[in-house]
C-alpha cells in the first residue's frame, strides 16, 4: 500500500468556476487568463503539455453571490476596455517560435493585479444594476407536471450510439434475445428507446420488478423530442382506466412505449386490461434490470440466517416501495406474450454473464464505469487543441459523470472486539448482528427502536462524526478537504432491517447535541417500520431531498433496499454501507446510486448558458474492507473472463485500471493508505485461506443452464 500524507490528492469535492491566470516563457510578457469549471490544478495541468514551464501567476472563483456566475469574457472585456490591455494575435506567434500552442486569451504587459481589478469591477457592477456584464443565473426548473415537458433533442453518447449500431447489426442478424450490459447512469432507457426507433417498433412493452423505475421511463418518453412526437408512455393505470387506449394510441397513428411491473403481469387470470396487451404482437420487449431473478437465485443474493432471511423478504414488500417477483415466476409471464425481439437490461448481470444464457453476439453493450471515466477523459484531453479553449467543458458528452473515491475502514475497536466474539460463536454475517434492533418488528415498548450493540454503533458513528478518534476509522465528516468542497452533504445509509433504520434514526436525534457535525443533518427514515405512512411515494422522497438542498439543510437517508435500484436521487453524494451482502450484483446496484450527473445550468439575459457541476466526486464508505476486496476482484474476473482475457496477469491489469479511476483508500495503524492491485490479491487469497470449502463453496459462481442437462442434474441430485 502507498502512504497518503493528505487526501489533497484525491478529494476535489464541488468545484465552482474560477478564473486562473498563468505566465511563460515561451510567450514572455503575455499572461493568460481564463475560466474553467474543473479543479484549476486539472486545467493547468492540461496547458502544461503545450507550455510545461508554465507558471500559476493567479486563481479566483468567477462568484459574485451563491447562484450567480460569470465567465473569462467578462474578465477580458475589462482587461482590453478599461485597461487597454492588448491580446496576442496570430501573426505575433512568428516572434515565438518555442511556443507551439496559440491562444487569444494571453494579454500583453498583465499581471495578477490587473485581473484582480477586473474582478472587483465585476462584483462592484452586479452589486449596482449588473448591466455592464454578463451574469449567468440559476435556471428555475419547472414544476413536474402530468406529461413532462419537452426537454429538447438528446444526443446519444459515444458509447451509446455503440449499442444502438450493434442492436442493428444483431437484429439484422436475426439475433432475438439480446442483453444491454451497461453499468448504472449510463442511460439505459434512452438507449434502449433509441434502438426500438432504430427499427421501426411500434408497440414496446417495458417490463420490471420494480414499480419505481416507471417514473424515469415515463420522463425519458415525454421530455426527449427523439420519442415525444412519435410515442405515447402508457401505464397500468392509463390501461386500467381505459381497456382500449392502446388502440385509440394506433388510431393517431402513434407508438406506444406501455410500461408494467412482472407483479402487475401475475396471477393465472388473463386481466381485462392486459387483454388488448396480449392478443397484439409486441415490436420490442424491453426487460429493465434483467437480473431481477437473481434474488431468488442461490448466487449469493440471499444470506440464511433465520431472523434475517426474513426480513430481507420484507425489504421487497409494497410497503417499502420494491416489488418481489419469483424468477420462475416472472419467464413464466413474459412466455406468454408475442415478441418479436427482446432486448434485456442490466448494469450488474454478473449471474448471468457467468451463465451460457447469451451468447457473445447477443451482448450489444458491455460498458463499466471505469470505461465512461476514460472517455470523459480523453474528450478533455483532446479538447484541449481546439485552439481558443472556447469549446466549453460542459460540452463533453460526459460532463458531470462523478469520480467514486471507495473508503474501506475496519469498525471501532469496540465493535471490532464484539465482531471477534461473535465469529468464534459462529456468526458469519457480522454487520447484520452488530445492527440488529432489540426487536426487528415493532413493539408497543419502543424495543425496535434501540440497538442490541447500542454503545458500540454509537461510538462507531461518533469516530466518522470526528466527536471521538478510532485507529481504524477515518472521521471524514470532519476533513477540512471534505467540508470545503461541499461533499457528504446528503448521505445515504443502507442497513441490514427495517427497524435498523429506526433505531439508527433514534440514536442520530438523541446524541445530536453530542455529534461535531451528524446533528445538522436531517434524517429521512424511508424503509423503518413506519416509514410507508411518512414517504408513501418515491416522487415525495425526492422532493424532500430537492428541497433540503435548495434550503442548504443537509440529510441522511435511512434505507434497506428502497430506492437502491432504478431510482435516482441526484443530490445523494456519499453512501455508508453497513449490512452484509456477498452478491456483487446487490452491491453495485446499491453503491452505483451515487453515480449519476447533477449539473445546474446557469443563464445570462441573452439566453446563453454555463453549467455547473455540483457533484464532480462521490464517496463510498465500507466497513468491512476485506468485502470490497473481494466485490472488485470478483467484478475484474467476470470482465477479464467475456473480454476472453484469462489469467492472474489481466486480472490485476483490470484491477489496476478501475482503482486508478475509483481509488480504494484505507486505514493501517492511523495512516490512510492507498490500495493497490496487489494488495487486493494478496487480501482475498489471505481471506479464502482463511474460510473452510463449504464456505468458499457457497460463493463459487454457478452457470444455472448446466442443471438443464438431464446427466448433470441426476448426478447431482445422486450426490445430494
Amino acid at each position: 500500500m502507498k502512504e497518503i500524507e493528505t487526501l489533497d490528492e484525491w478529494i476535489i469535492g464541488r468545484v465552482e468556476p474560477h478564473i486562473y491566470a498563468f505566465s511563460t516563457d515561451r510567450i514572455p510578457g503575455y499572461l493568460k487568463v481564463g475560466d474553467t469549471c474543473r479543479p484549476v490544478k486539472t486545467r493547468l495541468k492540461e496547458w502544461r503539455v503545450h507550455f510545461p514551464d508554465l507558471k500559476q501567476e493567479f486563481e479566483a472563483k468567477a462568484v459574485v453571490s451563491q447562484d450567480v456566475f460569470f465567465r473569462d469574457y467578462s474578465v477580458h472585456e475589462y482587461l482590453t476596455g478599461s485597461l487597454g490591455k492588448r491580446r496576442l494575435l496570430p501573426d505575433d506567434m512568428k516572434r515565438y517560435p518555442r511556443a507551439k500552442k496559440y491562444s487569444r486569451e494571453f494579454f500583453k504587459d498583465t499581471d495578477r493585479l490587473d485581473v484582480q481589478e477586473a474582478i472587483d469591477d465585476i462584483a462592484d457592477s452586479f452589486s449596482k444594476d449588473g448591466r455592464t456584464y454578463q451574469f449567468y443565473h440559476a435556471c428555475t426548473q419547472l414544476p413536474r407536471e402530468d406529461v413532462y415537458p419537452s426537454a429538447g433533442f438528446w444526443t446519444l453518447r459515444p458509447n451509446q450510439k455503440k449499442a444502438v449500431e450493434a442492436f442493428k447489426q444483431a437484429v439484422a442478424s436475426q439475433r432475438t434475445n439480446l442483453l444491454m450490459y451497461a453499468v448504472m447512469r449510463f442511460g439505459k432507457s434512452f438507449t434502449a428507446l433509441c434502438c426500438a426507433k432504430e427499427i421501426g417498433a411500434r408497440m414496446v412493452l417495458v417490463v420490471s420488478a420494480k414499480a419505481d423505475v416507471a417514473e424515469e421511463w415515463k420522463k425519458t418518453v415525454q421530455s426527449a423530442d427523439n420519442f415525444n412526437r412519435d410515442y405515447v408512455f402508457l401505464s397500468s393505470e392509463q390501461m386500467y382506466r381505459d381497456s382500449s387506449v392502446i388502440r385509440e394510441v394506433r388510431k393517431n397513428k402513434k407508438g406506444a412505449v406501455i410500461f408494467l411491473t412482472l407483479q402487475d403481469l401475475q396471477g393465472t387470470d388473463l386481466k381485462e386490461k392486459h387483454k388488448e396487451l396480449f392478443s397484439s404482437e409486441i415490436d420490442l420487449m424491453i426487460v429493465d434490470e434483467t437480473h431481477y431473478g437473481a434474488r431468488a437465485e442461490s448466487y449469493g443474493a440471499v444470506i440464511r440466517t433465520a431472523g434475517y432471511e426474513k426480513d430481507i423478504r420484507l425489504k421487497f414488500s409494497e410497503d417499502d416501495g420494491d416489488d418481489f417477483v419469483e424468477a420462475e415466476t416472472a419467464k413464466e409471464q413474459l412466455k406468454a406474450l408475442s415478441v418479436k425481439i427482446k432486448l434485456h437490461l442490466s448494469g450488474t448481470p454478473y449471474r448471468i454473464l457467468m451463465s451460457s444464457e447469451f451468447a457473445q453476439e447477443d451482448v450489444i453493450s458491455f460498458c463499466q464505469f471505469s470505461d465512461i471515466v476514460r472517455e470523459q477523459q480523453e474528450w478533455d484531453a483532446q479538447n484541449t487543441e481546439l485552439g481558443d479553449e472556447k469549446q466549453p467543458e460542459w460540452e463533453n458528452p460526459y460532463f458531470g459523470f462523478p469520480q467514486m473515491i471507495r473508503f474501506a475502514f475496519t469498525p471501532n475497536q469496540s465493535a471490532l472486539a464484539l465482531l471477534e466474539r461473535l465469529k468464534r460463536n459462529g456468526v458469519s454475517y457480522a454487520l447484520s448482528k452488530l445492527f440488529q434492533p432489540v426487536s426487528i418488528t415493532k413493539k408497543a415498548d419502543g424495543s425496535h427502536k434501540k440497538f442490541i450493540h447500542e454503545r458500540e454503533v454509537f461510538e462507531l458513528f461518533a469516530a466518522i462524526d470526528g466527536s471521538r478518534e478510532e485507529e481504524g476509522i477515518f472521521s471524514f465528516l470532519n476533513d477540512d478537504r471534505i467540508k470545503d468542497g461541499k461533499m457528504c452533504r446528503h448521505i445515504v445509509c443502507v442497513l441490514p432491517y427495517c427497524a435498523s433504520c429506526d433505531a439508527l434514526e433514534a440514536l442520530l436525534l438523541s446524541h445530536a447535541d453530542s455529534f461535531l457535525h451528524l446533528g445538522e443533518y436531517r434524517i429521512l427514515n424511508i424503509s423503518g417500520v413506519d416509514a410507508p405512512k411518512r414517504y408513501r411515494t418515491v416522487k415525495k422522497i425526492k422532493e424532500e431531498i430537492k428541497s433540503a438542498e435548495e434550503e442548504d439543510q443537509k440529510t441522511i437517508t435511512l434505507t434497506v433496499n428502497r430506492m437502491l435500484t432504478g431510482s435516482t436521487v441526484e443530490q445523494w453524494d456519499t453512501m455508508i454501507f453497513l449490512k452484509d451482502t456477498a452478491s456483487p450484483q446487490e452491491y453495485d446496484q446499491a453503491v452505483f446510486r451515487l453515480q449519476n450527473q447533477y449539473v445546474t445550468s446557469y443563464m445570462d439575459a441573452d439566453g446563453n448558458e454555463i453549467k455547473y457541476n455540483r457533484k464532480p466526486q462521490t464517496l463510498l464508505v465500507d466497513f468491512d474492507p476485506h468485502r470490497m476486496f473481494r466485490m472488485q476482484e470478483q467484478k475484474s474476473l467476470i470482465y477479464t473472463v467475456n473480454t476472453d482475457s484469462f489469467g492472474n496477469r489481466s486480472l490485476k491489469q483490470r484491477m489496476e485500471e478501475e482503482i486508478a479511476v475509483s481509488p480504494i483508500i484505507t486505514v493501517n495503524r492511523g495512516k490512510l493508505k492507498e490500495v493497490e492491485a496487489a494488495d487486493i490479491l494478496t487480501a482475498v487469497s489471505e481471506y479464502s485461506d482463511s474460510r473452510g470449502v463449504k464456505e468458499e463453496a457457497g460463493d463459487l459462481p454457478v452457470d444455472a443452464a448446466l442443471f438443464e442437462i438431464s446427466t448433470i442434474r441426476e448426478e447431482i441430485k445422486k450426490q445430494a
